[in-house]
């Protein structure tokens, strides 16, 4: 017998003994006989070595897929956000009043500034404590409506600050525009006499009826479909 012929036998040996300790068939190169490795590589099956590593292929496509997803969602809610029709979405009541008014009520300040793509935003500046603390007071409950559905107490007050900016109302324009008003050499509301003393909000309302507030003591043209305040006689005695 040939070195060869003995080194074959003693494999075949080996794979017997093991094979009936065990249980379990072994090939002349002492592999188990029907594992599903050498099983797939007896098939000749090329995807079996493959498989996981396709399986770690895909995860990062899809983790991207859902990050960008996310991102899509988030940047719509942004600008939704932005809209006025945000404001009313989920608070219906008191801002249905508002929005409408907004979008449908040309006596309205609001309405002018819809017809320039003006948004809610760009004047209520939003900020983050405010925004909690608005959305804390509306599940509470904890306000107050007038007859006309809008807040009873607005704490939101126009000055040359939020309205002569760089984005909205030049006020050297606005004074140019109403110098000699209604035809009175030296009259001009938006260059009173008590200065800063008073406001935007004195006079213009943004929600409802803007109000001649100059008219309180004086007698000036009032714009229409601005109210006009009911002057003491004493008052008019001073005119």
């Amino acid at each position: 017998m040939s070195q060869e012929e003995k080194s074959s036998g003693a494999l075949r040996g080996a794979g017997e003994a093991h094979a009936g300790g065990s249980g379990t068939s072994l090939d002349a190169t002492g592999a188990p006989v029907g594992s599903g490795a050498t099983a797939a590589a007896d098939a000749g099956d090329p995807t079996a070595a493959t498989a996981p590593r396709r399986a770690r292929r895909k995860w990062p496509i899809v983790v991207g897929v859902v990050a960008a997803v996310l991102v899509v969602a988030g940047a719509g809610f942004w600008v939704w956000h932005e809209q006025p029709s945000f404001c009313n979405a989920v608070c219906h009541e008191p801002m249905d009043a508002y929005v409408e008014g907004y979008y449908d009520d040309p006596s309205q300040m609001a309405y002018a500034h819809q017809l320039t793509d003006t948004t809610c935003l760009q004047c209520h500046e939003p900020k983050l404590d405010e925004q909690i603390g608005e959305a804390l007071v509306w599940v509470r409950g904890d306000f107050a409506l007038g007859e006309d559905g809008k807040l009873a107490t607005v704490g939101v007050r126009a000055d040359t600050s939020m309205c002569a900016t760089a984005d909205c109302h030049d006020l050297g324009e606005v004074v140019a525009a109403t110098e000699n008003w209604g035809g009175e050499e030296g009259v001009n509301p938006h260059n009173s006499h008590q200065g800063y003393g008073l406001d935007c909000s004195s006079c213009h309302t943004a929600h409802g009826q803007s109000y001649m507030y100059c008219n309180t003591c004086h007698d000036y043209e009032v714009p229409e479909g601005w109210a006009a305040p009911v002057r003491s006689q004493a008052a008019g005695d001073a005119r």
